[in-house]
């Protein structure tokens, strides 16, 4: 079927706007044929895990308090991701459009594909490749962050991951989105893990070595160009026609009221999760290759 480009870009908002506006996407997504692909970021800092974790497993309640890092779930899978000047994308769209992947991995290699066009468009270089397997090992061990599972079919520059994804389908609608680093500030995560000392010091370093940020690529890249160029990646790769909307005031409305409902904060920000979704449902594209 046709379909049309949707393109929000955001200001930096607050983690319970940004879960609640991908999640009303999916809602008004599902019985349309318009793919949205939405620019995002986060003020404050957040941490964001995995839809089935529970905070007080995953997360440093106490780091995150003392540094003002927030925290919320995420309605798709995954591990563990601190979104702090980073650039968040989501690309939501009802599953009737055919020419966005009718799987999973179908799905993950053409968003794959808008992101590699756009980023190159950038001046950013990228290959996709299968990132670092000697992680395997230490990831039966350890639930290692997004940023450090081994992964197939990955993002990479300079041989080292640039991009955590991951995906989520609904009977009518699909959801992806992931966080590309803008600077190492995504390197701290650590610091709001409930791990040993050591294991600390060795996520951290991991994650130096295996994982990669844009101004490490391009010191001199800025925001705005890249957030152009990632559009003109979706629209090239997709073909089709596109049209920069932003949120109406009722839209904003709707994300702000659903924000604040009691039935959402206990879903993504409590523990344990209210569990009203089939756990089938779920995909992490973190988690793909255990």
């Amino acid at each position: 079927m046709s379909f049309s480009l949707r393109f929000i870009i955001d200001p930096p908002r607050g983690a319970a706007f940004n879960m609640a506006a991908d999640l009303r996407l999916m809602e008004q997504c599902a019985a349309g044929s318009i793919v949205v692909v939405r620019l995002y970021s986060w003020q404050p800092a957040t941490v964001t895990i995995g839809r089935m974790q529970r905070s007080r497993a995953q997360l440093d309640d106490a780091a995150l308090t003392r540094d003002g890092v927030s925290w919320i779930r995420r309605p798709t899978g995954g591990r563990a991701v601190l979104h702090c000047e980073d650039l968040t994308y989501s690309c939501i769209f009802p599953r009737t459009v055919a020419a966005m992947g009718k799987s999973v991995n179908a799905t993950y290699a053409t968003i794959t594909r808008c992101l590699v066009r756009g980023l190159k468009e950038a001046g950013i270089e990228t290959t996709v490749q299968d990132s670092a397997s000697p992680l395997i090992r230490s990831g039966r061990n350890v639930k290692l962050p997004c940023f450090l599972a081994p992964n197939r079919n990955e993002i990479m520059a300079r041989g080292r991951k640039l991009v955590g994804s991951a995906q989520y389908r609904s009977d009518a609608a699909v959801l992806q989105h992931g966080s590309l680093p803008l600077t190492a500030a995504y390197r701290g995560l650590p610091r709001y893990l409930p791990l040993p000392h050591g294991e600390r010091e060795r996520q951290t370093m991991l994650l130096e070595e295996k994982s990669i940020a844009l101004n490490e690529i391009d010191p001199a890249i800025k925001l705005p160009e890249l957030i152009t160029a990632l559009e003109g990646g979706f629209t090239a790769t997709l073909e089709c026609g596109s049209i920069g909307q932003p949120w109406s005031n009722e839209e904003l409305a709707e994300i702000v009221e659903m924000s604040r409902d009691s039935l959402f904060r206990e879903r993504w920000q409590a523990d344990p999760p209210r569990c009203d979704l089939p756990d089938e449902s779920i995909v992490s594209i973190c988690e793909q290759s255990e």
